[in-house]
């Protein structure tokens, strides 16, 4: 099973490892701006978001930006104890642990699981202690995640106990879970319920009550079924559908502009599914750059030019899988 994490992960090194030196440094810029003083990363509205400083982390993780690890865990604790988390925040909450900790161990020792250390031994040894260490820690997140727990055996982040999983929630928990080295049939148990979200259209439905699938969920949904479902051909047939001419992927077949974050999933899942992307390779990468800003972030589409660190994740990742 594919581990969806660490692909991208090695897609955003091998992004970095071929930007010119002036590209770098625009980035680098404006994911270092894009810090809060009080710790975290910005929303769109400037203010400290734990959503948001999951792509933030990332992005410093990938592109060596030092941050000051005391001020993140003290707002991390900050947060914990104001905010009245929901599956989604309790998911992030838990990334950002992870994240802080293997960024601490990268700042003080030079660890660093890039492409070339995901499967060294001293790589699993150092994992394998910060992941028993956030189980430990964060018991509360996980405990608030299972009361998500739909009942055929996915999540769903609109309601707790719910009948039917979203595909939002399910793969949130499940790309988590595999961080975490989860068992896999505690992973089947979770990606197993969303075939009963596929459409007509071999789309994927991110809920129950949607009768036509949209570029993002039907991304989701491949990657968690690691392209192993009857309706394969017909899935990839609808992500392709949503190509646009100019390179990108657009959210749905009945929009008329694509986005970053569309076709940065798209690509995600084609390319973790096996499909040759060579033919999509130049249109995409241009599509991509022309939502580079000056100010070295990247916005999500002509329609939305705020840029954030988001944005930039997807763009950033979608050149690596191109590349």
């Amino acid at each position: 099973m594919t581990n969806c994490n660490q692909e991208i992960l090695k897609a955003l090194f091998k992004t970095k490892e071929l930007l010119s030196d002036e590209a770098l440094l625009q980035i680098r810029t404006f994911v270092s701006d894009s810090k809060h003083q009080q710790g975290g990363f910005e929303d769109r509205a400037g203010k400290p978001d734990i959503y948001y400083t999951v792509f933030g982390y990332t992005l410093a993780f990938v592109y060596d930006i030092e941050l000051d690890i005391e001020k993140e865990f003290t707002f991390l604790e900050s947060w914990n104890k104001k905010q009245e988390a929901d599956l989604v925040h309790a998911v992030c909450y838990i990334r950002c642990y992870l994240l802080l900790q293997v960024i601490q161990q990268k700042q003080k020792f030079g660890f660093k699981p890039d492409v070339s250390d995901f499967d060294s031994f001293l790589g699993k040894i150092i994992m394998k202690r910060l992941i028993s260490k956030v189980k430990k820690n964060c018991q509360n997140h996980f405990d608030l995640i299972e009361s998500y727990k739909s009942k055929d055996g996915g999540f769903n982040h609109n309601k707790k106990q719910a009948d039917q999983a979203t595909i939002y929630a399910s793969f949130l928990v499940w790309t988590l879970f595999q961080d975490l080295d989860e068992d896999k049939n505690r992973l089947n148990e979770i990606s197993h319920p969303i075939s009963n979200l596929k459409c007509s259209d071999h789309s994927f439905a991110n809920d129950s009550s949607s009768q036509t699938g949209v570029t993002s969920a039907t991304a989701a949904g491949l990657i968690m079924t690691d392209g192993k479902h009857n309706d394969l051909e017909g899935t990839i047939a609808y992500l392709r559908q949503n190509y646009t001419p100019r390179g990108g992927f657009k959210a749905a077949s009945g929009l008329p502009i694509a986005d970053i974050l569309s076709t940065s999933t798209a690509l995600l899942a084609l390319y973790i599914t096996g499909e040759n992307l060579q033919e999509l390779s130049d249109k995409s990468i241009d599509f991509i750059n022309l939502h580079w800003d000056e100010s070295g972030g990247f916005f999500g589409s002509i329609a939305d030019l705020t840029c954030d660190v988001e944005y930039t994740y997807y763009a950033l990742l979608g050149i690596g899988i191109l590349l």
